[in-house]
């Protein structure tokens, strides 16, 4: 016997899809009725639609935002930085607290959990800012102290850059510089108009002193740093 050629069993494409198409009849005799075809067989009712079709799952969105750290974890890693998180975040499911609200930059803010034996060590000074109330500048008791490193968000879920964090929470300290002066609450400075003046000022000064050239992901490259709201 000949050896069997195992190069033809290459060519074999065992992913095409069978021969679906009607097979060739003959042309009736004269005189006679033509041959009943039968039809293709199509799918029952009953079929799941799972066996007719696959798609693999989309991957979860990503949304961008901004890991704040305590004073613990400061000691370790940046005050802040760049993170990415899921669209069901739960810090999505959080209140956005007054003052982003009257500017119009929506952020929203979640603890994650840090743990300290000493309660000054979790003191989280920029989440403190962020949750001050617009007619007394105190922010409620939850956040004032004992709150540990938090995930920052947008609650529109629009990327949030470092940059923009730092300019709400610099408004933030600006304001309470303003109550400190006794005069009471500056509603003045309560708008988006308002802010996006002092945010042109704020970029202004920073473009000046801190020469950072890494783009959107260094938060001391402040060239071309969009607004909040062009976002």
């Amino acid at each position: 016997m000949a050896p069997i050629d195992y190069s033809k069993w290459d060519n074999i494409d065992t992913d095409s899809e069978p021969d679906m198409s009607s097979p060739q009849v003959p042309a009736p005799k004269a005189n006679q009725p033509p041959a009943p075809t039968t039809p293709q067989s199509q799918p029952s009712a009953s079929t799941p639609m799972a066996t007719l079709q696959t798609h693999d799952a989309p991957a979860p969105a990503r949304v961008k935002a901004v890991i704040v750290r305590c004073d613990v974890d400061k000691i370790r890693s940046a005050p802040w930085s760049a993170t990415t998180i899921p669209a069901d975040h739960p810090v999505f499911s959080q209140a956005v607290p007054p003052l982003p609200g009257l500017i119009g930059v929506p952020l929203v803010v979640h603890r994650v959990g840090t743990r300290s034996a000493d309660r000054a060590d979790l003191d989280n000074q920029i989440a403190t800012y962020l949750n001050i109330d617009p007619d007394s500048g105190f922010a409620p008791p939850a956040w004032q102290s004992n709150v540990g490193t938090v995930v920052v968000a947008r609650k529109d879920k629009k990327p949030l850059l470092q940059h923009h964090l730092e300019g709400v929470w610099m408004y933030c300290d600006y304001i309470l510089d303003l109550f400190g002066e006794g005069e009471g609450p500056p509603t003045r400075l309560y708008s988006r108009r308002a802010f996006e003046k002092w945010w042109g000022n704020y970029c202004e000064d920073q473009k000046g002193s801190r020469p950072g050239d890494g783009g959107e992901k260094d938060p001391d490259d402040w060239r071309a740093v969009k607004s909040p709201y062009e976002m």
